[in-house]
């Protein structure tokens, strides 16, 4: 047997030591963290040194102990939609990943305390685009830096997951708000000024139309990401998979920012379960 192609990638690529673990803010500092497969230890990316070779191919992350320490796949099971295989995710975290999405229950039937905690309902704006979704409590903020918004508003309250993907649901189709946006749409607002007026009239406007049941809160406005915005151009959407070499010229929600001739940008939140190998001089 030859294998498939991401095997017959490994065979080629040998030297992608360092296993994305994952991809995280801590307030306005974005960090990737690896585990470096050679030195048996974790490290860190340093995401300002674009220079580097990602793999096509992804292996589960593993999981982490109540310590805090990681504890590789036992299986390297390969992965695809999601950065843990299931039964890693059904030690640590979900014993259904499809509940990340879809919520089956109130935690009854999962005993998952993630099911059980509580979850708001959020208005994001990303410019003058407005994006509906949930998150938990404990998350929120770092949720939505993690998108690369550019301010939020947290219109409700609710005791469980299933109950706030229930309300956003209803809401996104009541008032026809999108739940999601494609990257290339996002992109494109990098290279314009915020419309802060704009977002504050359409806040006002959407607060209006909410009816009975929801609170809104007042804007809250994340400007601290680590770039200088507006850019001269739109970035163009690279695929993780291959090298990537540039001047860096910063990060903004999922995207790092390159300058390699034209503005590039690289999805950070896609490399975890994939292999990296920074690139030496």
């Amino acid at each position: 047997m030859t294998g498939g192609p991401d095997d017959r990638e490994d065979a080629a690529n040998e030297d992608l030591s360092l296993h994305a673990l994952e991809y995280h803010w801590d307030e306005f500092d974005p960090h990737l963290y690896c585990y470096d497969t050679l030195a048996e230890d974790a490290c860190e990316l340093d995401l300002s040194d674009v220079d580097f070779e990602v793999s096509r191919r992804k292996v589960c992350v593993g999981r982490w102990d109540d310590h805090g320490k990681h504890i590789p796949c036992p299986k390297q099971t390969p992965v695809d939609r999601f950065g843990q295989c299931p039964e890693c995710s059904r030690e640590s975290f979900l014993p259904v990943q499809e509940c990340v999405f879809e919520p089956l229950c109130d935690g009854e039937r999962c005993d998952s305390d993630f099911c059980r905690r509580e979850h708001v309902l959020y208005i994001a704006f990303f410019d003058n685009k407005r994006k509906i979704g949930m998150s938990s409590t404990r998350r929120i903020e770092r949720r939505l830096i993690e998108q690369g918004a550019d301010a939020y508003s947290i219109i409700g309250k609710f005791a469980s997951r299933l109950k706030a993907r229930t309300a956003e649901k209803a809401l996104s189709d009541k008032l026809r708000i999108p739940q999601a946006y494609r990257q290339e749409e996002l992109l494109q607002n990098l290279s314009r000024p915020v419309d802060v007026r704009g977002i504050e009239g359409r806040f006002e406007a959407l607060v209006m139309t909410l009816g009975e049941g929801f609170d809104p809160e007042p804007l809250k406005w994340l400007d601290g990401y680590p770039i200088e915005l507006p850019l001269k151009r739109i970035p163009k959407l690279r695929q993780s998979p291959g090298k990537h070499k540039g001047e860096y010229v910063g990060v903004k929600g999922k995207w790092v920012i390159y300058e390699d001739d034209g503005l590039k940008a690289l999805n950070l939140s896609d490399f975890p379960s994939r292999f990296l190998a920074r690139h030496v001089a």
